[in-house]
Parts: structure tokens; C-alpha cells; sequence
């Protein structure tokens, strides 16, 4: 089964409900792949689980609140990564919880 690089990248408000709903959406996120940065996990997942993890979000977020981008990566995206400071996106066994 094939798997696409997804960088999930996501900003909620400052406030009670934004910051509940961020560290939700980062424990969602944690079980789909790997942290990197603040607001930023990479994923490899199938087409399947893609599906799975879009609803998800979808449930979770405030789209008149909330920020979430997907940028897709195919395999000559994820060769063609330059990083400094931090290891390369490795696909990793991913464990859906």
C-alpha cells in the first residue's frame, strides 16, 4: 500500500477554547505521525488513512477560528527536502491509535 509525506500545519486562537482544541488536535496528530515543530507534524499515511484523519479534523476543529493547511508530498517531494537542524522525513511505521 502506498504512502504520501502529508505536513499537517495548524494555528488556533489564544484563548481558553483554541488552546483545548490545539493540544486535541496535537494528540490526534500523534497518532498519525511525527511532531517536527510547534504546529507542524509530518505524516506518512495511505489514501485511506488520510480520509480517516480529514474527519477527524474536521470534527475537531472551529473553521471560522481555526487554521489547518495540508500540504501533500510525493516521493520525489520528500527526496528533494532540504533540512538543517533536524533529521529528514523518515517513513516510519505509522501506528493509527
Amino acid at each position: 500500500m502506498s504512502t504520501l509525506l502529508y505536513l499537517v500545519v495548524y494555528d488556533m486562537p489564544a484563548t481558553k477554547p483554541g488552546n483545548k482544541r490545539r493540544q486535541r488536535l496535537h494528540d490526534l496528530l500523534c497518532g498519525y505521525g511525527t511532531w517536527k515543530q510547534y504546529s507542524l507534524f509530518e505524516c506518512f499515511l495511505t489514501a485511506k488513512q488520510f480520509v480517516t484523519l480529514q474527519h477527524q479534523i474536521e470534527e475537531l476543529i472551529k473553521p471560522a477560528e481555526d487554521a489547518v493547511c495540508i500540504y501533500i508530498l510525493d516521493a520525489s517531494a520528500v527526496k528533494r527536502t532540504v533540512v538543517y537542524g533536524t533529521p529528514p522525513p523518515v517513513h516510519e511505521q505509522t501506528t493509527i491509535i
